[in-house]
C-alpha cells in the first residue's frame, strides 16, 4: 500500500486562530464529549478475569482470559507481549466486527494480510490485549435459530435506550482501566488502536475515558449523513443513536484534542467516499488547531481498501507513546458531575413534570422535602434560593425592628438576609477551633444589645463547631431563637446530631457548587407549626396555593418542579458524595505531610464534616492573592475562601462597624486557603495540587 505524504492533512499549516476560537471549540469539544457520556453511559465496573493461561509463541508471550463485565459476560481476550522483561507501553486492539480474535493474534492465519495488527504491534514493543465480543456475521451459525448476534444484541439493548456501541465503549473503556491496572503495563503509555467497527469502539471508549490517551483508527472516516445515508455502507451499530443532534463523526474525532491521534483510510474502500472522508479529515485538523494541537493529528489517505496501514500505525504508537501522555492538566476550583444514570433520571422527571403542566410547588419538590426530612430529621421546605431560606427563616421569628446577632465571618446573604427582614445588624468575632460564633463574643454582643430578635450561626466550610452547644445555652437562657446558615453543611453533624436540627430553623443553600445541589434552590428546615408558615411565606403569604387570598407579606421564593427535580436526583447520592468528599480529604491530608509550609485546618473532635472546603493555613509573609496567580499559571484554581472579606469590610457594611476590631477572624481571613476538592476529582489533579503548592511554598 501507498501513502501520499502530499496529502497527509497533519502537514498543512495551522490556520491561525482568530480570537474566541480557541474558547469556542473547546466548548463544543466539552458538549460534544457531555453528549457521547448520556448517549453511551459508562459504568466504571471493573473487567474480571475468571479464567487465564498462558503460552510462548514465536517470540511472544500469549494470555488467554475469559472476562466477565456486569453487562456481558464471557468475553474472550488474548494479551501478546514481547519475551522479555516488563514493564511495556500498551495498546487495546478493538478489530472490526467480522475479525475473527485468532486471526487479529496471530492463533490462526491471518484472512486479510493486515489482519493480525496485534501481533505486529506485540513485536514493535507493545502489550496488546484482544477482545473478542463474539459479534460477527460468521458467530450466527453458532445460534440455535441462526440469527445474526449482533441484531438480537441491538434489539435487547433498544428496549433500554441502550446500543451495542455503548455497550462496547464500556467494555473497552473497563480493558483500559485493566491494562492501567496491571504491572507489566506502564499506566501513562497506554493507547487505543481500531479498525472499521472497531475504530468507532476505540473512538467512544477514548471520549469517555478519564484519561487522555493516544488513538489510532483505520478505516473509519466520513461524515455520518454519508456513510449511512447515501452509501448505505455502515449498519447500526458504527454510531450511537441520536448522535447526529449533537454531532458528526468529525467532531467526535476532533473532541479528542489535544491527545496525539491518526485516522488512516483507504482511497479503494468501498465502505466510503474518499472526497467525503478527506473533507472529515479537514474539519479534525480544523478542530484540533483550533485549540492549538494542529500537529497532534494526522489523516493518513492511503492505496488499500477497507484495512489498516500496519506500518504506520505502530509508527505513530511509537512516537504518541515514546513518553508518558501527558496533556496540560488543568484543576478547576470546583467541578459540579453527573452521572448518566443521574441525568437520566432528572430528564425523567423533567419531562413527567412538562407532560402533567405541574410546573412549581407539586410532587417533585415534595419529593425533594421528604428526602430532606429523612437525612436531616425535621420537616422541610423548598425554596428558590439559600438567600430566600435565610430571610424566609427571620420572618418566620419576627426581627424586623430589632437586633439579629450574625457572624462577622459570612457570606453577606447570612446579613443581608436579617436586613430585607427589617432588622438591624450587629457582628460578633469567630473562634479558630470550630470556625463558629465565639461564645465569650457573643456574650459581650447581647449585653450590648437588649432588643436581640435572633441569632444566626454559621456552619463555615461545613464544620458544625463544638463552640455551637455553649452559643446555644446562652441563647436559651435568654429566650432567644437560633437560626443555622447551614448553607455549607448538608451531611455534617456534630456528636451524632445533624446540621439543622440544632436552631428554630435552619436554612441550606443548593446552589451548583454546594454539596448538593438542586441548580438553584435552597431548604428550610422547621417544626411542624414554623414549617406551616414557612410554605405560606414563599408563595406570597397565600393561604393556600389554590386561592389568591394573601395572610401575609411573602414573596416569590418557591423552587420549580425543574430544579427539585435536580435536587431529588442528587440528595439520595450524599453519602456516597460524603463518602469521596471525606477520601479525598484524607489524600490531602496524607499528601500535604511534604508541604510544611502549608498546615490544613484540623477538624475538632466529634465532628463529622462534610468537607465542603478543604482548609488550609499559609505561613507568615505569604501574599495569598499573588500565590494563587502563580498557581493558576500550572493551571490551578484554588478554591473561593470562606470569607477573605469580613462583613465590617464590605462596601455596603462601610459605616455600620466604626472603629471594631475583629482579631480572630481577620486572622483566618487573611492566613487560609480552601485547595480545590470535589465529586470525580482523579488522584493525579491532587498530586498536581500538592505539587504546585509544594514548588510555590517551598
Amino acid at each position: 500500500m501507498r501513502i501520499d505524504p502530499g496529502a497527509r492533512l497533519s502537514r498543512r499549516s495551522p490556520e491561525p486562530r482568530a480570537d474566541g476560537r480557541e474558547a469556542e471549540q473547546a466548548a463544543r469539544n466539552r458538549r460534544t464529549r457531555a453528549a457521547v457520556a448520556r448517549l453511551a453511559p459508562v459504568h466504571r465496573a471493573a473487567l474480571r478475569a475468571r479464567e487465564s493461561s498462558e503460552e510462548e509463541h514465536q517470540g511472544l508471550r500469549r494470555r488467554y482470559y475469559t472476562f466477565d463485565h456486569p453487562r456481558r459476560e464471557g468475553i474472550r481476550a488474548v494479551a501478546l507481549s514481547p519475551d522479555t522483561a516488563g514493564p511495556w507501553p500498551a495498546v487495546l486492539v478493538c478489530p472490526g466486527r467480522n475479525a475473527r480474535l485468532e486471526a487479529v493474534t496471530g492463533l490462526s492465519a491471518p484472512d486479510h494480510p493486515d489482519r493480525d495488527v496485534a501481533v505486529h504491534l506485540a513485536r514493535a514493543g507493545y502489550l496488546t490485549l484482544t477482545l473478542d465480543h463474539g459479534l460477527a456475521r460468521g458467530d450466527s451459525a453458532a445460534r440455535p435459530d441462526g440469527r445474526d448476534p449482533a441484531i438480537v444484541l441491538d434489539g435487547e439493548l433498544r428496549l433500554h435506550g441502550d446500543s451495542v456501541l455503548a455497550l462496547l465503549a464500556d467494555t473497552a473503556v473497563a480493558a483500559l482501566t485493566w491494562l492501567a491496572g496491571r504491572p507489566d503495563v506502564e499506566p501513562e503509555r497506554i493507547g487505543l488502536f481500531g479498525h472499521s467497527l472497531g475504530a468507532a469502539v476505540a473512538l467512544h471508549a477514548a471520549l469517555l475515558y478519564e484519561e487522555p490517551v493516544p488513538v489510532c483508527a483505520a478505516s473509519h472516516l466520513g461524515g455520518y449523513p454519508t456513510m449511512f445515508g447515501r452509501l448505505a455502507t455502515w449498519d447500526q451499530f458504527a454510531a450511537l443513536p441520536s448522535i447526529l443532534r449533537y454531532a458528526d463523526l468529525p467532531d467526535l474525532y476532533s473532541a479528542l484534542a489535544p491527545a496525539p491521534l491518526q485516522i488512516q483510510y483507504g482511497r479503494n474502500d468501498h465502505l466510503l467516499d474518499p472526497a467525503d472522508a478527506a473533507a472529515a479529515g479537514n474539519r479534525v485538523q480544523d478542530g484540533y488547531s483550533a485549540v492549538g494541537a494542529g500537529t497532534a493529528v494526522e489523516v493518513l489517505p492511503v492505496d488499500m481498501g477497507h484495512g489498516t496501514a500496519i506500518d504506520q500505525a505502530a509508527a505513530f504508537f511509537s512516537r504518541s507513546l515514546a513518553a508518558p501522555v501527558r496533556v496540560r492538566a488543568e484543576v478547576p476550583a470546583a467541578r459540579v458531575g453527573f452521572d448518566a444514570e443521574a441525568r437520566e433520571e432528572i430528564t425523567d422527571l423533567v419531562d413527567n413534570a412538562l407532560a402533567s403542566g405541574t410546573l412549581t410547588l407539586g410532587p417533585v419538590g415534595a419529593r425533594l422535602e421528604e428526602l430532606a426530612r429523612q437525612r436531616i430529621g425535621r420537616g422541610s421546605a423548598a425554596v428558590s434560593s439559600g438567600s430566600a431560606a435565610l430571610e424566609i427563616a427571620l420572618r418566620v421569628i419576627g426581627v424586623a425592628g430589632r437586633t439579629v446577632l450574625v457572624p462577622v465571618n459570612t457570606f453577606f446573604a447570612t446579613a443581608a438576609g436579617a436586613i430585607r427582614a427589617g432588622a438591624r445588624i450587629d457582628a460578633v468575632d469567630m473562634e479558630l477551633d470550630g470556625l463558629g460564633m465565639d461564645p465569650g463574643a457573643l456574650r459581650a454582643a447581647l449585653a450590648e444589645h437588649d432588643d436581640v430578635a435572633a441569632v444566626v450561626l454559621v456552619h463555615i466550610a461545613g464544620v458544625v463547631s463544638p463552640a455551637l452547644t455553649e452559643v446555644l445555652a446562652e441563647c436559651a437562657a435568654r429566650g432567644i431563637p437560633v437560626v443555622e446558615d447551614a448553607a455549607h453543611a448538608l451531611g455534617s453533624a456534630l456528636d451524632g446530631t445533624n446540621a439543622g436540627a440544632f436552631g428554630r430553623l435552619a436554612a441550606f443553600s443548593l446552589y451548583p457548587t454546594k454539596v448538593i445541589t438542586s441548580g438553584e434552590g435552597g431548604l428550610v428546615t422547621a417544626d411542624a407549626d414554623d414549617l406551616d408558615l414557612v410554605r405560606r411565606l414563599r408563595d406570597h403569604g397565600k393561604r393556600s396555593f389554590e386561592e389568591n387570598v394573601h395572610a401575609f407579606l411573602g414573596s416569590n421564593w418557591r423552587m420549580s418542579e425543574l430544579h427539585a427535580a435536580v435536587g431529588a436526583t442528587h440528595l439520595p447520592r450524599l453519602d456516597a458524595v460524603l463518602e469521596e468528599r471525606r477520601r479525598l480529604a484524607a489524600g490531602y491530608d496524607a499528601r500535604l505531610a511534604d508541604v510544611p509550609a502549608l498546615t490544613p485546618y484540623t477538624v475538632p473532635p466529634g465532628v463529622r464534616g462534610n468537607y465542603y472546603k478543604y482548609v488550609a493555613y499559609l505561613p507568615d509573609g505569604v501574599d495569598r492573592s499573588a500565590l494563587k496567580q502563580r498557581l493558576r499559571k500550572r493551571g490551578v484554581a484554588l478554591a473561593g475562601e470562606v470569607y477573605d472579606t469580613l462583613l465590617n469590610q464590605q462596601p455596603f457594611f462601610a459605616d455600620a462597624f466604626p472603629g471594631r476590631v475583629f482579631g480572630n477572624a481577620e486572622w483566618f481571613a487573611a492566613r487560609h486557603v480552601c485547595l480545590p476538592l470535589f465529586p470525580g476529582m482523579a488522584e493525579r489533579e491532587q498530586e498536581l495540587v500538592v505539587d504546585a503548592l509544594q514548588s510555590e511554598l517551598s
